[in-house]
């Protein structure tokens, strides 16, 4: 991932995109260049984070602003560590939901993160995007393979061309879990250390995009932990369940156009 500056803001950014994928735009906040105050400073959009509402409010207007995006041209997710998907064509916030389908041009599809990952998935050839919020519970209950399944049934995507973008998480070193979270995941992925269990969250995400279809190679991953960068992102972890929310926005860009496979 690639920081960008934008209207005094720092975002993140995945400059592969720009060669495989470029009807497609995917920003990771970070928490910089707001208004919020401490210990949500300063560049929080987390609307049930405890922060004011107005801070909140010229937050979410200065990022849109940034990135020439409508306030109606922006889907939000209830998020409730589950697995539904919901096959959107406008903006709007929907209850109940921690992911969507579309094939919407211009519609920005928003993901609130601090800690769990947010997902994105985008095929080329039918310029159909998903995008998700993947924690443990969401992870282990599948919302990977639910959000592949509506991208292939909806929109006749083949995910041998697709691409897949993961966004900040808690790593692998931060996260502890329990004995019994641990042991529902694959080995691979956990591990006991210094008399915790360890989940690497983003390790399992990058299995189960593979599993469904998502060659490796295709998967682009930020590589950076929430829990382990307080410079730059939130962490419910780190901070004790009060801090600020980063959001990721992916959209396909209103003027795209076919592009090649990945191959």
């Amino acid at each position: 991932m690639e920081l960008i500056t934008r209207s005094g803001l720092t975002l993140g950014t995945f400059p592969a995109l720009k060669a495989i994928a470029p009807g497609l735009d995917v920003f990771v906040t970070t928490r910089g260049g707001g208004t919020s105050l401490s210990p949500f400073d300063s560049l929080n959009l987390g609307g049930t984070s405890g922060d004011r509402p107005a801070n909140i409010d010229r937050n979410r207007r200065l990022l849109l602003e940034a990135l020439g995006i409508a306030p109606r041209a922006l889907a939000r997710a209830g998020q409730i560590h589950g697995t539904e998907i919901a096959v959107v064509t406008k903006g709007g916030r929907y209850p109940g939901i921690d992911g969507f389908a579309t094939e919407k041009r211009g519609l920005a599809l928003a993901i609130s993160t601090a800690d769990c990952h947010s997902v994105v998935i985008y095929s080329p050839p039918e310029r159909a995007l998903a995008a998700m919020h993947v924690g443990r519970r969401g992870a282990e209950g599948g919302i990977i393979g639910r959000a592949v399944g509506v991208l292939r049934e909806r929109f006749r995507i083949d995910p041998r061309y697709a691409i897949a973008i993961v966004g900040p998480g808690i790593c692998g070193r931060c996260y502890s879990v329990s004995r019994e979270d641990a042991l529902r995941f694959p080995k691979e992925v956990r591990r006991y250390d210094r008399g915790r269990w360890r989940l690497d969250l983003s390790a399992f995400i990058i299995r189960d995009l593979a599993a469904h279809g998502i060659r490796r190679r295709n998967v682009f991953s930020s590589r950076l932990c929430t829990a382990c960068t307080p410079s730059l992102f939130f962490s419910h972890r780190r901070d004790g369940g009060v801090t600020g929310r980063n959001w990721t926005l992916a959209v396909i860009r209103p003027d795209s156009r076919a592009a090649e496979r990945c191959v």
